[in-house]
């Protein structure tokens, strides 16, 4: 190796160059990646809040129905046991057709029902 190299013959020259703006660039991009993620794990953390506290409802409404004794039914619920059809019909002829016109619009956009059949 050379012993008479002298980093002051080189001077302070750096061949890179960047476009005007790279670096303020490359902060909001970096920021906007940083907001997008704490969002998605937000939303994740609502989602399974709302998921736990749904699984909890249910179980408090529908569980202690199993421990229960044979219950008397209800009314409705023995005219419904006796003939379900019968009730039903009962109940649609006795809706207007204005009625009739909401109860299909809600069922053929229920998105449960179409989850169900199709």
């Amino acid at each position: 190796m050379d012993k008479d190299f002298d980093f002051e013959d080189i001077g302070k020259y750096t061949p890179y160059r960047v476009p005007d703006g790279f670096f303020e660039d490359i902060q909001r991009k970096v920021m906007r990646r940083i907001d997008n993620a704490r969002r998605r794990k937000r939303r994740l953390k609502v989602m399974i809040s709302v998921t736990a506290m749904a699984a909890m409802l249910c179980g408090l409404l529908f569980v202690p129905s199993m421990f229960r004794g044979e219950a008397p039914l209800p009314t409705y619920a023995k005219v419904l046991a006796s003939d379900p059809t019968e009730a039903m019909d009962k109940w649609i002829k006795s809706l207007s057709d204005e009625e009739l016109e909401e109860l299909v619009c809600f069922s053929e956009n229920d998105i449960f029902l179409k989850i169900i059949y199709f």
